[in-house]
């Protein structure tokens, strides 16, 4: 291993040591935002030494093939060290200010979405079914003077075609509960109003 190879390797461990400094404090300030508790405590933490162990052998294989020198291990703990030493206090009170930003952002886009989209949807959801009612319920006054015409011409038939109103119930009835089912909607009332 030549020279320039050794402190290349001497920088990315130290540079790797820092890092899963880093990344603890993320964890730590997350967890307890988070109030992380049970069996998600024990997955982030199987989480954080995956992807520690995983950046330091990705390092040591671009770096020197994956030669283990002791050097290597006394690199990943100064810089380690030198994190939680000069950089701990800035780092985590940086991670606490940008977690409160994007808590912050994240409701103010929470915001807009209810003043610009959810509200007035509603209120044309609202409009539009006060009016589809309307339309039905006029429909309905518009149908009875027919119905009032024809009514005479239905009792005299009556009795010519019970049996097949009886042959076409099953076929009828689910036809009628839906529309009934549709007019109590429209009305607004459930299912907890029926008699």
């Amino acid at each position: 291993m030549t020279l320039h190879t050794q402190w290349l390797t001497l920088g990315l461990m130290l540079g790797s040591g820092w890092l899963m400094g880093f990344m603890l404090d993320l964890y730590r300030v997350l967890s307890r935002r988070f109030r992380l508790g049970g069996w998600a405590v024990s997955l982030v933490d199987l989480l954080y030494w995956g992807v520690s162990a995983g950046l330091v052998f990705s390092l040591l294989m671009w770096s020197n093939w994956g030669e283990l020198r002791f050097y290597i291990f006394a690199a990943i703990l100064t810089g380690w060290l030198t994190y939680h030493t000069w950089f701990e206090s800035w780092v985590r009170r940086g991670i606490e200010w940008s977690v409160h930003a994007v808590e912050q952002i994240l409701r103010f886009f929470l915001w807009l979405f209810l003043v610009v989209v959810w509200r007035p949807g509603v209120a044309v959801w609202g409009l539009l079914k006060k009016l589809l009612v309307l339309g039905f319920r006029l429909l309905l006054w518009i149908l009875r003077i027919p119905l009032w015409i024809l009514s005479p011409l239905g009792r005299w038939l009556q009795p010519v075609g019970a049996p097949l109103v009886r042959r076409l119930e099953p076929i009828v009835r689910p036809v009628v509960q839906f529309s009934r089912t549709i007019r109590r909607w429209f009305s607004g009332k459930g299912k907890d109003d029926e008699v």
